[in-house]
């Protein structure tokens, strides 16, 4: 599954207001430890470092425009979902704060709400978020985004702080698959319909975010932004491309899967070949 629910009760009683009662069945019940850095304290983090050697994720995802259907929070949405899914998957692993801004050509856009950083400036924060994550003890830690602008940028920090850590037994893993390997299978799936394969806002956008939350998708009926290069070409005026005709989130349930899939793959993989840790 990829969509949480969560049962939430009146006001006056989640504020303390009046004496609430519970289930006793559903006070015993364990819950599973949780996968977001944000829920432990500094002794719980600690404690769990101790133990074994989790990997932590640096999931970024982007704050920008995708036209009249789609909210501007969708990144954000998809990575609580997907992240959740991967770091469950993989084991020992958590999930730092989701990283909310990313690059977007040409860095300063003409839409509202669309917040850009410079490719620098994305890297720079990435490799402070992961030499911070470093100094607190972690040894396995995963680079990896939503997003197209913001995988080479991840990619190079990967690389110079493997280069300056690794022998110090510390790894900073790129973690690309479950964004691009994984788009260009989707959107050879979609083409194979005889359907607008990419784009901003097109198809495969539009159904994931509608299997996250749907509350960030607004009813149709969609109609096509600028189909230019399968739909990966400039957005138009409203500010998306490709066709979102058709999206379902069924559609998007199955895309999700499969990211999660190549991500958690590929993650157990860098995991392995890096070895155990060193105590």
């Amino acid at each position: 599954m990829f969509r949480l629910s969560f049962a939430s009760g009146p006001v006056a009683c989640a504020l303390g207001l009046i004496a609430c009662a519970a289930p006793v069945a559903a006070l015993a019940a364990p819950r599973p430890a949780s996968v977001w850095l944000d829920d432990y304290t500094t002794t719980e983090l600690k404690a769990r470092i101790d133990k074994g050697c989790p990997v932590v994720m640096v999931f970024s995802g982007g704050t920008e425009e995708t036209g009249p259907y789609l909210a501007l929070g969708k990144h954000a949405a998809r990575i609580r979902i997907y992240g959740e899914a991967i770091a469950r998957r993989v084991g020992d692993a958590l999930i730092a704060p989701v990283l909310h801004y990313a690059p977007n050509p040409p860095y300063v856009t003409p839409f509202p709400g669309t917040i850009s950083l410079k490719p620098e400036t994305f890297a720079a924060v990435n490799e402070e978020v992961a030499r911070s994550l470093i100094n607190g003890g972690f040894r396995r830690i995963a680079l990896m985004s939503e997003h197209g602008p913001s995988q080479k940028p991840l990619a190079e920090v990967a690389a110079r702080l493997n280069a300056e850590f690794a022998d110090k037994g510390t790894n900073v893993f790129y973690i690309s698959e479950g964004y691009t390997r994984a788009r260009r299978e989707i959107e050879a799936a979609i083409r194979a319909e005889g359907k607008v394969g990419g784009g901003h806002g097109g198809l495969w956008d539009t159904a994931e975010t509608l299997a996250s939350d749907p509350s960030l998708v607004r009813p149709g009926p969609y109609l096509p932004g600028t189909i230019e290069n399968d739909g990966n070409g400039p957005v138009n005026d409203l500010g998306y491309s490709g066709d979102p005709t058709g999206a379902s989130p069924q559609l998007g349930r199955e895309f999700g899967a499969l990211r999660v899939r190549l991500a958690s793959e590929e993650l157990i993989a860098a995991l392995k070949s890096a070895g155990a840790c060193r105590k």
